[in-house]
């Protein structure tokens, strides 16, 4: 598997460049959504780029970089959104999976519209955000607010293969990986 980092710039240009293209062409919106745990930051820079509050629900469709089966909603959003026009944000369509269970959640609580939107598509995704920045082919995405995650994951996965801690470092410092992090969550 290859390995994209994006560094705390990278992500706030991306989101700037995600909300320019959202500005010039919805201009209805009430509320910004955010998928936990990746959409949630994304969210939040999101929501000082286009003034609006933010709320969320929780998505789970991974475990060990890998994708389950269905997408479950772990934690509900609070409050009403009847009526309300929804600007659903994750931090990546991988498969689309999260999207689609996202928008349908949405749509059962009574949005009156949703218009969904993330930095990242992946290629075959079987979801296309309304709107989107950059597509990766055949990457797995490493953002600066999963650094402890993806050390302890990589490591997991790695050491299956008979990897030793050396090699490990020496991959996760390849993909970026601050040593600082990979110091602290590297398990010997």
């Amino acid at each position: 598997m290859k390995y994209h980092s994006v560094s705390w710039k990278q992500l706030h240009a991306l989101t700037y460049a995600l909300t320019e293209k959202i500005q010039k062409k919805n201009s209805k919106l009430d509320l910004i959504v955010g998928i936990a745990r990746g959409g949630l930051t994304i969210s939040h820079i999101a929501s000082d780029f286009l003034k609006l509050p933010v709320a969320s629900f929780t998505i789970s469709s991974y475990k060990d970089l890998k994708q389950q089966e269905m997408s479950d909603i772990t934690h509900p959003i609070g409050g009403n959104l009847k009526n309300m026009h929804i600007l659903l944000i994750d931090d990546v369509s991988d498969t689309g999976k999260t999207f689609i269970r996202g928008v349908a959640y949405l749509k059962e609580l009574g949005a009156a519209s949703i218009t969904t939107a993330s930095p990242f598509i992946r290629q075959g995704s079987k979801y296309t955000p309304d709107f989107y920045v950059k597509q990766v082919i055949d990457e797995w995405i490493i953002f600066p607010f999963d650094m402890r995650e993806t050390t302890e994951t990589i490591q997991a996965n790695l050491s299956k293969e008979g990897m030793t801690t050396k090699y490990i470092f020496q991959q996760l410092t390849s993909m970026k990986i601050p040593k600082k992090y990979i110091t602290r969550y590297l398990k010997h």
